[in-house]
């Protein structure tokens, strides 16, 4: 067995040092427990395991304490499956709250047109992703909740960075979308057909 003390590591370490240890094993079944401290690494893990097709098992040591299993047999198992043809994505990454610079209340206002915007657009966009103060577009206060939902509803993955959920200490106000963490991040970029920065 792996063994992974991830303790206070902040994201995405715990995920980047779990797939190095997937890697490390290659071919060969074997388990992998990774200690965590906190929930947010917990579950980015498990997303993670969840798209390569790796079982897992969690268990509560303390408040404050986790173990993530993983349990690998074939090596095949250790990558995405297709699912048919692989349509375009287009992913935006939204790091603030307004668009352009200049008068901030002109700048909120054009952010809002933007994002009514793309609800318009024959072929939506694939992802949103919010971080730093783009995040604060996901909460419950946002003036833009309206659109993002209608783009969830048309297709649109949103997304908000686990990180700066936490630094602003708003992830309680998150009204939609999944929370990730960087290495996700910057895995959908470069994935990604088209990678916009707004």
């Amino acid at each position: 067995m792996i063994q992974i003390d991830a303790l206070g590591k902040p994201c995405p370490i715990p995920v980047i040092e779990t797939k190095k240890a997937i890697k490390e094993l290659g071919n060969q079944p074997g388990e992998i427990e990774v200690l965590v401290d906190n929930e947010v690494a917990l579950n980015n893990i498990e997303k993670m395991t969840s798209g390569l097709e790796i079982p897992t098992k969690r268990h509560k040591i303390d408040n404050d304490h986790f173990t993530i299993t993983l349990f690998l047999s074939e090596a095949s198992q250790r990558q995405p499956q297709a699912k048919g043809k692989k349509q375009p994505t287009t992913t935006y990454l939204i790091g603030r709250q307004v668009l352009g610079e200049g008068d901030p209340k002109l700048g909120a206002l054009l952010m809002k047109s933007y994002l009514y915007s793309l609800t318009e657009l024959a072929t939506v966009p694939t992802e949103l992703i919010f971080f730093n103060e783009g995040i604060f577009l996901t909460l419950n206060s946002s003036p833009v909740i309206p659109d993002l939902q209608t783009l969830v509803d048309k297709g649109t993955k949103i997304y908000a960075c686990g990180t700066c959920l936490d630094f602003y200490d708003v992830k309680d106000q998150l009204a939609l979308g999944e929370i990730t963490n960087m290495y996700t991040i910057s895995e959908k970029q470069q994935l990604a057909d088209k990678a916009i920065t707004v």
